[in-house]
């Protein structure tokens, strides 16, 4: 069986107790005064916090005004989630996560290029059959792109084994009449981990750089809505929000016909490159990641810990004015 045909099937694993492990638990649970609702108390004590609501803090780094898209009400834009198939999105769900089946090569060093693409196909199929519910949103970073400017609606879930953090992104403009679908897989069994980006196309995953690179040096990127009401499932964001935030350190897979931009010059400045450098949690930024920084910054999600100072905002907008 090759990867695509054993990527089209689930293993149930089916446990069993034994008598004396049933009255034990049995045993555990009435001592612990265990109900339905108790049950419940635990996982939403532990659930990730919800996203903080995008709202533009004065930096002056954006060049165009932040967006609130006023006339982008909450009907309007579940109106136009629900195009992709009312039946696919927002249901109840159970993992945030949706898990894959064993990897078929044991102990498997490297990805080949087929399996990767393999994976991001059954990542579609399993969103085209309502099998995985995506959260759904107006994004923040692609709405604010000064050349775009208007409501960018996402769908995103994830999938995950052994071997793979397989990312799905169904996405179009509001005045776009049909979905396209891009793909993550991040390779795990390499170190450190390689990311593939791909568009599939009607003739399957094409692997890009290019046009990625940008924003998604370092990965998958965080989940931020661009207005807190622009959001199906604000728990289902949250989770899948930390499971990108909890991603390792990975390189990006740059094809042959997808080559990486012109980067211009590195970002340097102490109170980024803390976190963004060569040994950093995360890849160096350069000019081309100027956008997303701007935007980043100026909404107060970077740094993640803290807002900048007066005199750091003056010195990041410096760097970001200089001329590549």
């Amino acid at each position: 069986m090759n990867v695509s045909d054993w990527l089209k099937f689930s293993t149930i694993d089916r446990l069993r107790s034994s008598r004396s492990e049933f009255i034990q638990l049995a045993i555990l649970l009435l001592v612990l005064g265990f109900s339905g609702r108790a049950a419940d108390g635990p996982a939403k004590d532990n659930a990730p916090k919800l996203i903080a609501p995008a709202v533009s803090i004065g930096t002056g780094l954006l060049l165009e005004p932040a967006l609130t898209l006023p006339e982008f009400p909450r009907e309007k834009f579940e109106a136009a989630m629900a195009t992709v198939g009312a039946e696919k999105i927002h249901r109840p769900w159970t993992n945030a996560v949706v898990p894959l089946p064993p990897h078929p090569r044991a102990e498997v060093k490297g990805l080949t290029h087929d399996e990767a693409k393999a994976y991001m196909m059954e990542a579609k199929r399993r969103f085209d059959a309502g099998e995985a519910v995506p959260l759904s949103d107006v994004g923040l970073i692609s709405t604010q792109e000064d050349v775009i400017r208007k409501p960018m609606l996402n769908h995103i879930a994830a999938f995950s084994n052994e071997v793979a953090r397989v990312y799905l992104l169904v996405q179009k403009t509001y005045s776009d009449n049909g979905w396209s679908y891009f793909s993550i897989v991040q390779d795990l069994t390499v170190s450190p981990p390689i990311d593939y980006f791909a568009e599939i196309r009607k003739t399957g995953p094409h692997f890009e750089a290019t046009s990625c690179y940008k924003c998604h040096a370092s990965g998958p990127l965080a989940i931020h809505p661009a207005r807190e009401d622009l959001v199906l499932d604000a728990p289902l964001a949250a989770a899948i929000g930390q499971f990108i935030a909890d991603q390792p350190r990975s390189v990006l897979f740059v094809p042959e016909d997808s080559p990486k931009p012109p980067t211009g010059e590195p970002l340097t400045l102490k109170f980024c490159a803390r976190c963004h450098a060569e040994d950093g949690d995360r890849d160096r930024l350069f000019q081309v990641q100027s956008h997303p920084i701007r935007v980043l910054v100026d909404f107060g999600y970077m740094p993640p810990n803290r807002r900048l100072k007066p005199e750091e905002i003056a010195q990041l907008k410096a760097w970001l004015e200089k001329k590549p």
